[in-house]
């Protein structure tokens, strides 16, 4: 039996996904990956420890990581971040051994 939405029933936790990602041209991995990686600059923008020194909010997500959340290989991944620096959503830096 189908349970149908009502006006009492609970929104489980959800992402934004940013409507001008459908008019890029982006595959379905990068707009997910730039959804995830959306919401985790939401939660850095409150933490001063993920700003620098020009209040520029940063994520630290390792690409290991992106791959297992959303079920990719290390390479899908890294391809889709590159699309998406391609098109200027985002910079990526390495991060320092150490």
């Amino acid at each position: 039996m189908m349970n149908y939405m009502t006006s009492n029933t609970r929104i489980p936790p959800y992402m934004v996904f940013p409507r001008f990602l459908l008019d890029l041209r982006l595959n379905g991995t990068a707009r997910l990956l730039y959804t995830i990686l959306l919401d985790r600059a939401r939660l850095s923008q409150g933490n001063a420890k993920f700003t620098d020194e020009k209040g520029q909010v940063y994520v630290i997500f390792p690409i290991e990581s992106l791959a297992a959340a959303i079920n990719k290989s290390e390479m899908t991944v890294k391809n889709a971040l590159s699309d998406l620096e391609k098109q200027g959503l985002i910079k990526r830096r390495h991060q320092k051994v150490g």
